[in-house]
């Protein structure tokens, strides 16, 4: 027998990023389990990668090359050859280019695989060197990303590890039972030792029901929770005065928004009960050290950056960073200083390009010109699933003189409204390097078996999509372990000594940054001025996702749940057991609209419908309802929750405002 056991990570776009042991025979893999020396994820694994091979050897798997043979959107292809479709694409992509220029040709990708090579490497060098519209990947981190650079200069937190240490832990607008599960043992060792652990969310989600002290704040409201603790704090005199000379700028300014939400205001907007308030102002004056974990949840909003801003400020006034354990964990992103420039290559860009914003993806493909989006390639995506406004997006994807080319591993609702679909291969069967934006581990992943049929890895693929354009230089030829290389070509002092050579003794590997070192006070801040800025960030401070319900009108949230990341996994029967979308709603507001539940109702606002079946719940507060993302359109008859969602960018940095959606239920048929 054939046997071969190898170092793999887990692709998908979720914080923990665990470290696998892959085992294939005979060229098949046979199992998947959690690497037992990873000193993060530790051997175990969640719900969904623990029916791995349920994905990987799924009958729906694409192995070869599809061309449509009927309408668009009616998930009829025909197979062909490798060569016969890489003729016809790239005669089609040279002939757009020639008579319209590259930026009529449109990348669409984000994070279906975190791997480096998957994610962006040889695609950027082919799309830099076409000259394609640029695309400005915002769904999900961007507003966070934009306000953290503001206030403290970088994508930096304390390192998981030193979680344990923490006394009080604020878990904001994140679930890590569904989507940080390797958090949970930390969490629970802080708490074995001490600690106080809130949970500030507007659901009562998993992670409420197993640590107890829940803010069940009004959608939308975070904003004006962080300053008015901050108010309040600052009004009893127990900030820290002394840190905040040392180490920031902008009080003064800060002082001035946060001093107009009184406790009265605050709680009015919260919905919260003034004795909780009250107790958290306590803890957040009295404890040390503090950790303010906040998740992504907290910025889908139209007041997503100013929220961020606001809590980071907040961890400020209190000294945070000060201790070890302490600080404001939001991402860690920045602790991998990869050569970005080198694997890329936006040097093979000859001149600028427009930006497009993948929010914007129905306006741009239903309305953008000189020159109009001819050519639409995705890969690592599923906007026809996971795009706001998904009615003008299908319209996009419907146009007939649209060239639609994706490269998938299965017939994804966007894959149907291909012109060529490609077969992916799967990140088992792929070699690739990957880092992680909660932890500070690099890793390894090595290819377990060969790709499944004549599928290829994103690499592979745009390489031969670069021979198509007739492109032979050696950036388009380059081998993987050739880009893993170059990108490991770093100066970043953290990433000396993590080479291709120490990776294959050694697949995991830490960033020579120790757990004590504390971020940015050990570091240094790297802003201009070297301080921490408080001062606010230049859009309006007035909030708006305040305002009041209409009659009947809901808060509509989609969160992430443990059984998908967004679409992935959607038709995977052994981890999405249930095969109807649903619309969980409070048991008061079923009785109060006299609905049944279980009954199939349409959800509905001015950017279309969906139908889903109602459960009644108690994850919603009454006037909010939760329709977990993301549900693959083919499950309700072409749609999904993002009929709902809005393509409005939030305030700062050009964040999606999923949360901030308002939608009216009626009965179904």
């Amino acid at each position: 027998m054939d046997r071969r056991v190898v170092h793999g990570t887990c692709p998908h776009d979720c914080y923990d990023t665990c470290g696998l042991t892959v085992t294939a025979e005979n060229g098949r893999i046979v199992r998947v389990d959690g690497d037992a020396d990873h000193p993060i994820t530790r051997g175990f694994l969640c719900f969904k990668v623990n029916r791995y091979l349920d994905r990987l050897y799924h009958s729906e798997r694409i192995t070869v090359p599809l061309k449509r043979s009927g309408p668009k959107g009616s998930g009829q292809f025909q197979p062909v050859s490798w060569n016969d479709a890489l003729q016809e694409v790239g005669s089609a992509l040279r002939r757009i280019v020639a008579e319209s220029g590259g930026q009529a040709v449109l990348p669409y990708s984000f994070a279906g695989n975190m791997g480096i090579l998957s994610g962006s490497s040889m695609d950027a060098r082919f799309f830099h060197a076409i000259g394609a519209s640029e695309l400005e990947r915002t769904i999900c981190t961007a507003s966070t990303g934009a306000a953290l650079r503001w206030v403290y200069g970088s994508q930096l937190g304390p390192d998981p590890e030193t979680i344990p240490a923490a006394r009080l832990i604020l878990l904001w607008g994140t679930n890590p039972m569904a989507t940080n599960v390797h958090q949970i043992p930390l969490l629970d060792r802080a708490r074995e030792q001490g600690a106080d652990i809130w949970c500030i969310d507007p659901l009562r989600t998993a992670t409420v029901e197993r640590y107890g002290q829940h803010l069940a704040l009004r959608p939308g409201s975070d904003y004006a929770l962080a300053l008015g603790l901050a108010a309040a704090i600052i009004a009893q005199g127990q900030h820290r005065p002394d840190f905040l000379e040392r180490y920031v700028t902008g009080f003064d300014e800060f002082e001035q928004v946060a001093q107009a939400w009184t406790r009265e205001r605050t709680l009015a907007a919260t919905g919260l009960d003034g004795g909780e308030f009250d107790r958290l102002v306590e803890q957040l004056a009295a404890v040390r050290p503090i950790l303010f974990r906040t998740g992504y949840g907290s910025q889908r909003q139209h007041d997503a950056a100013k929220t961020v801003w606001a809590i980071s400020c907040l961890s400020l006034l209190v000294g945070s960073p000060q201790d070890v354990g302490g600080g404001h964990l939001a991402s860690n992103g920045d602790a991998f200083g990869l050569n970005w420039d080198g694997l890329t290559r936006p040097d093979l860009r000859t001149s600028p390009v427009r930006s497009v914003n993948m929010l914007k993806l129905g306006e741009a493909l239903l309305t953008l010109d000189d020159p109009p989006i001819r050519a639409l390639i995705v890969y690592n995506s599923n906007p026809a699933a996971t795009a706001p406004e998904q009615d003008s997006v299908l319209k996009g994807l419907a146009r007939r003189d649209l060239l639609t080319i994706v490269h998938e591993q299965m017939m994804t609702d966007t894959a149907r409204w291909a012109d060529w679909v490609f077969p992916a291969a799967m990140s088992l069967e792929t070699l690739d390097l990957h880092t992680s934006y909660w932890h500070r581990y690099v890793q390894l992943s090595m290819p377990a078996a060969e790709p499944l049929g004549h599928s290829v890895s994103n690499p592979e693929f745009f390489r031969r999509l670069a021979g198509a354009m007739g492109w032979h230089d050696p950036a388009f030829t380059a081998s993987d372990e050739d880009l893993i290389r170059t990108a490991l070509e770093s100066d970043a002092a953290w990433m000396q000594g993590i080479t291709w050579d120490a990776l294959q003794q050694q697949p995991v590997q830490k960033v020579r940054l120790d757990p004590a070192v504390r971020p940015f006070i050990d570091t240094g801040i790297p802003r201009p001025d070297g301080r921490f800025n408080m001062a606010p960030l230049p859009v309006p401070i007035a909030p708006k996702d305040l305002s009041p319900l209409e009659p009947d009108e809901f808060h509509l949230l989609s969160p992430s749940r443990r059984e998908t990341i967004k679409s992935s996994f959607g038709n995977v029967a052994s981890v999405v057991k249930e095969g109807r979308p649903e619309l969980l709603m409070h048991p008061d507001d079923i009785a109060r609209l006299a609905l049944t539940a279980g009954a199939w109702v349409i959800v509905y606002n001015r950017y279309g419908e969906t139908r889903m079946q109602l459960k009644a719940s108690r994850v919603p507060q009454p006037g909010t309802v939760v329709s977990y993302a993301v549900r693959w359109n083919i499950a309700a008859g072409g749609s999904n929750v993002n009929q709902l969602t809005s393509s409005t960018l939030a305030d700062y940095g050009g964040g999606a405002t999923f949360y901030s959606a308002r939608a009216r239920v009626r009965p179904g048929v």
